[in-house]
């Protein structure tokens, strides 16, 4: 028993004179209410909205977000607020939701301020016609929501390079709605089609400056200057914020190699079909959603959403929902 309790002894001493784990423990342990919670991850906004697809991304293209930088792909979705560049011998498709299209060049940069689109403004309704099943026109939809309400708009910028574009439903109208930002001039649409190049430090000496063509309706020009109106099978040329437009008598040298080379077009063309495929059943999935949300008949269905596709089933599959007759039990007077 003395041997025991003298070995503890020694033990604890030990323990208490060197330098052992157990013994710096309390002490490295800071006092209460000193800890400090892990830092939480930054709250997420909201998701910006899509603008397109591109089409086709040959070569190095990239798009560049609040969320980082990422390698554009065939089929990929560009959304409001990428900045788009594309390197040399590299080309990029782009397709918007509201029909537009921009074809852009090598060594461009190019950036999608501000988009909003909303199909169902346009009559695009997502074949309605071919979703509902009652010829009875729905109820006044519910109120819009936040993003229902903001206006349309399309707002580009051209910080280097060119594109060749054509325009889709937005600014048909209000004019003002669609814009692309240069820095020389600020170019707005007239309904067209029309294909614009800036030279900076990539073009002859001289030859600096912002050259435009239009194919098809006509385009605004307009900077300190003034305002210009270029009309289709015409050329124009602006060399500073401060100079006037010059109308060319022929295309310019910049303009030349604008078109999709020929050994991508096929390609391009299945990869449109099939965006233009998906985006219709985006569509029509929104449409669906929002028909579902009132009874064909008029008033609110009593159990919602569940109701509403029940009455869709027993419309479609009647057999299914059919019950069957029960046989009438017969009274047996014998047993009472």
């Amino acid at each position: 028993m003395y041997k025991y309790s003298l070995r503890v002894t020694t033990l604890l001493m030990a323990i208490s004179g060197m330098g052992l784990p157990g013994s710096s423990l309390a002490q490295d342990t800071p006092p209460a209410g000193t800890y400090t919670a892990a830092a939480a991850p930054a709250p997420r906004g909201p998701q910006p909205e899509q603008a397109g697809n591109a089409v086709l991304a040959v070569g190095t293209v990239t798009a560049t977000s609040a969320t980082g930088r990422r390698q554009l792909r065939d089929g990929d979705a560009i959304y409001s607020g990428d900045a788009i560049s594309t390197g040399d011998d590299s080309y990029a498709d782009l397709d918007f939701e509201d029909g537009g299209r921009m074809l852009l060049r090598p060594d461009t940069d190019f950036q999608i301020q501000r988009y909003h689109y909303d199909p169902a403004a346009h009559g695009y309704a997502l074949a309605v016609a071919q979703v509902t099943a009652s010829s009875t026109p729905p109820p006044a939809s519910p109120q819009p929501t936040e993003v229902q309400q903001r206006h349309e708009g399309a707002f580009f910028r051209l910080i280097k390079g060119g594109f060749r574009a054509i325009s889709g439903f937005i600014g048909h109208v209000e004019h003002q709605d669609y814009a692309v930002d240069t820095p020389v001039a600020t170019i707005g649409i007239r309904g067209t089609g029309y294909e614009v190049r800036y030279c900076a430090n990539n073009c002859a000496p001289g030859e600096q400056g912002l050259y435009t063509g239009v194919d098809k309706g006509a385009i605004a020009l307009r900077n300190q200057a003034g305002e210009s109106i270029t009309t289709a099978g015409h050329f124009g040329y602006v060399e500073n914020r401060t100079a006037l437009f010059r109308r060319l008598h022929h295309p310019p040298r910049a303009l030349r190699h604008m078109n999709l080379p020929a050994r991508y077009r096929e390609r391009d063309r299945g990869n449109f079909r099939r965006i233009q495929m998906r985006r219709q059943y985006r569509w029509r999935q929104a449409a669906e959603r929002r028909r579902r949300l009132w009874d064909p008949r008029g008033f609110r269905a009593r159990n919602g959403l569940a109701n509403i596709r029940h009455k869709e089933s027993a419309r479609l599959h009647p057999a299914a929902h059919t019950r069957k007759k029960r046989k009438p039990r017969h009274h047996d007077k014998r047993r009472g």
